[in-house]
C-alpha cells in the first residue's frame, strides 16, 4: 500500500465548489510523490494527491491533482477552490498549495 504525509483540505465556507471532486468527500489526503516522506498510508478517507510543479514566467507553481487507481496523477482537472496544506515541515511548500480536483 501507498503511503505519504497527511495534509488537511482547507475549503471555502460558503459551499462546495468542486463539483463533487474529491475534496466534496473529505477533509484531507495523503500527499504522495518522489521526494515525499513515506509516513500514513493512503486510505479511503485520506485518498492520495500529488504535487505537479511548473515553471512560468513568474516564477515556480504548484498545484496539487488526485492520483488515480492506477498511479497517474489526473490532471486534467481544475481547480475548484480548496488547498492543501499542513504543519509538518516535511511539506514541500510554505504556503497552502491548491487543489485541482474539478471536473466538469
Amino acid at each position: 500500500m501507498e503511503k505519504g504525509l497527511s495534509v488537511e483540505i482547507y475549503r471555502w465556507n460558503l459551499g462546495d465548489c468542486s463539483n463533487k471532486g474529491l475534496s466534496s468527500r473529505v477533509n484531507k489526503c495523503t500527499l504522495v510523490g518522489k521526494n515525499i516522506p513515506k509516513i500514513f498510508e493512503v486510505k479511503e478517507d485520506a485518498p492520495a494527491v500529488q504535487i505537479v510543479e511548473r515553471n512560468l514566467n513568474s516564477g515556480l507553481y504548484l498545484t496539487a491533482y488526485p492520483v488515480k487507481e492506477d498511479g497517474t496523477v489526473d490532471n486534467n482537472c481544475m481547480f475548484g477552490g480548496t488547498f492543501i496544506y499542513t504543519s509538518d515541515s516535511r511539506f514541500p511548500a510554505r504556503y497552502p498549495v491548491p487543489l485541482h480536483d474539478r471536473k466538469e
